[in-house]
């Protein structure tokens, strides 16, 4: 008589997680990868973008590439999602936005963003705002999106504005940078205030 054959259990199989990508025109919104870390450095040490970040700048590309690696796990960590900002014509990164610190049970997520010095003013940044704001309320399903800028940061302070953020208030020495406890404002805005149709004015 011959044994029966053993019966291997089937589970089903969990489906990979695909890092989106998101056109905003001349520029796309996609995943970083460890080829960015030059383009990131080069940029993110410029003094003027950096003067208001409120973290550590990488001190080599090697840190820089570090620093990608780490946000490029947010994903897959179910924290949120970082997206590099790159430019369609050579796919070089010139900024990234976030939507992290996600905390599925309050609903709620926070916006961080920056952007190399010579794409200021052209309407990169509002259209990746834009961007983030779909997806954080339509497909992270949040109630809420904060952002935080320091007081100091008068141009953060008015984009956010434009694209609909209410200011709060502000958060007394709620950052450590530099040596100083740093005041920020903190901006919102909620899911009732979103309208997907707002094309904001370029800044």
């Amino acid at each position: 008589m011959q044994p029966s054959p053993i019966q291997v259990p089937t589970y089903p199989q969990i489906p990979q997680r695909i890092f989106p990508i998101i056109d905003i025109g001349d520029f796309v919104l996609r995943e970083k990868c460890d080829a960015d870390a030059e383009d990131f450095f080069r940029y993110y040490s410029d003094p003027e973008v950096n003067k208001f970040i409120l973290c550590e700048i990488p001190k080599d590309v090697e840190e820089a590439r570090k620093e990608l690696g780490y946000w490029r796990r947010v994903f897959y960590q179910n924290d949120g999602l970082y997206f590099a900002i790159a430019d369609k014509k050579d796919n070089h990164l010139i900024g990234t936005i976030g939507l992290t610190s996600h905390n599925a049970y309050q609903s709620r997520v926070e916006l961080s963003y920056d952007l190399a010095r010579e794409y200021w003013r052209q309407g990169i940044t509002s259209a990746a705002i834009k961007a983030a704001l779909k997806y954080g309320f339509q497909t992270l399903k949040v109630n809420r999106i904060e952002a935080v800028a320091s007081t100091e940061n008068l141009p953060s302070r008015n984009l956010l504005l434009k694209m609909g953020f209410t200011l709060e208030g502000v958060l007394r020495q709620h950052r450590y940078h530099r040596g100083r406890y740093v005041d920020v404002h903190s901006f919102s805005i909620l899911l009732s205030e979103y309208r997907p149709e707002f094309t904001p004015e370029f800044f």
